[in-house]
């Protein structure tokens, strides 16, 4: 291996485990509230393969609560990437990296992945975007490998949002209330065409939104709620 990939990877290796140290840390301070963890671990338990979708942004606090999960987790083949793959076998995750732009090869990779697994964690607006804009991959693979999809996300009541990245990645603050929401788990049907996967990827994207909107309700004591997970 040359000189400069071992120093990469090594920095990689120190940043994964002190960003996991933090966020263990971090967890440890916060007022906890979950909502429908049960049901996810369920699913889990009786190997139903279940795709958790989130967005990019939203990623950090769920990589705390769901860690020891056997999950495979979809990351690109960068420095970043490679931050993040450390997080996630710290956590145990299994990590594997795909090319930025690498379209229908990184599609091939996270198929071979998933054949097999029964739970996978995706950013579907990820690896750059646009903010909030679900790719067709997640979907097709789901209709292609008979994984339910299962929308996860959080909101904190005092968090802290980086305005200036894509994603706006959002990490809440010490000791603040933070609600963890997991949605309905959703079976995508076998064999969508191009129509069918457009109208399931807008569906799942206003899954995710409408969870959003709950768990921004619930953070903040809202007791008059009216949305559906």
């Amino acid at each position: 291996m040359a000189p400069g990939r071992l120093l990469s990877d090594l920095r990689a290796a120190v940043l994964a485990r002190l960003w996991t140290a933090a966020l263990r840390l971090q967890l440890a301070t916060w007022q906890k509230e979950v909502h429908g963890l049960e049901r996810f671990d369920a699913l889990i338990a009786r190997r139903v393969p279940v795709l958790a979708v989130f967005w990019h942004g939203k990623y950090t606090p769920l990589f705390a609560l769901l860690r020891g999960r056997r999950a495979v987790v979809f990351t690109s083949a960068s420095f970043r990437g490679s931050v993040i793959a450390g997080i996630c076998r710290l956590c145990g995750y299994r990590p594997v990296q795909i090319p930025d732009h690498g379209r229908v090869r990184s599609l091939e990779t996270m198929r071979g992945a998933l054949r097999g697994a029964t739970l996978c964690g995706i950013a579907v607006d990820g690896p750059l975007g646009p903010y909030h804009a679900v790719k067709p991959g997640p979907v097709r693979l789901a209709s292609e490998l008979g994984f339910v999809v299962v929308p996860i996300t959080f909101a904190a009541r005092r968090s802290r949002v980086a305005v200036g990245r894509w994603d706006r990645m959002e990490a809440p603050r010490l000791f603040t209330r933070v609600v963890f929401l997991l949605g309905e788990p959703e079976a995508v049907p076998g064999g969508l065409d191009e129509e069918g996967v457009a109208r399931w990827t807008e569906r799942l994207r206003r899954r995710l939104d409408a969870l959003d909107a709950e768990a921004e309700a619930r953070a903040r004591g809202d007791s008059s709620l009216g949305f559906l997970l």
